[in-house]
C-alpha cells in the first residue's frame, strides 16, 4: 500500500490563478464544447447538449453519454491536486458538477460529470 502521508509531500504540479481558471473555463465552454451546464446522471436529461456533443465527437449519443471528465486522461483529481485547488474559491459551476478535478490539457478546474471535446480515454491500471 502506498504511504498515505504522500499527500503532504512536495508536489511539483502547479495550477492557474482564479482569474486564469475563469478565463480558461470560458475558453473550454466557447471552443471545446464543455458541458452540460447543469449536470445529471439521468440518461434522459440534457438531450440537446448530449446530442450536440455526440455529433462533435462523431459518436452515437448513448456512447457520448459515457464520456466524462472523470474518465478523461487529462482529469487530475489526485489528493495533491485537490489540495492545490482549495486556493481557488468555489463557484456556482462547482456546485453541481459532481466534484472537482483539474484539466491538465486546458488548465482549468473541471468536474466529474462534465465533458468536452478534448476528452481522451484514461487507461485503467490496477496494481498487483
Amino acid at each position: 500500500m502506498k504511504d498515505r502521508d504522500a499527500v503532504d509531500m512536495i508536489y511539483t504540479r502547479s495550477i492557474v490563478s482564479a482569474d486564469e481558471n475563469e478565463a480558461n473555463m470560458q475558453n473550454a465552454m466557447e471552443n471545446w464544447h464543455l458541458g452540460p451546464e447543469e449536470t445529471s446522471v439521468d440518461p434522459t436529461d440534457n438531450k440537446e447538449f448530449w446530442s450536440s456533443f455526440a455529433d462533435v465527437m462523431s459518436l452515437p449519443e448513448n456512447q457520448a453519454r459515457r464520456l466524462f471528465c472523470a474518465n478523461c486522461e487529462y482529469f487530475d483529481n489526485t489528493p495533491e491536486t485537490m489540495k492545490l485547488m482549495e486556493k481557488i474559491p468555489l463557484t456556482d459551476f462547482d456546485m453541481d458538477g459532481g466534484g472537482r478535478g483539474y484539466c491538465v490539457k486546458l488548465d482549468f478546474i473541471c468536474h466529474n460529470l462534465r465533458v468536452c471535446q478534448a476528452w481522451d480515454r484514461k487507461d485503467f491500471e490496477a496494481e498487483d
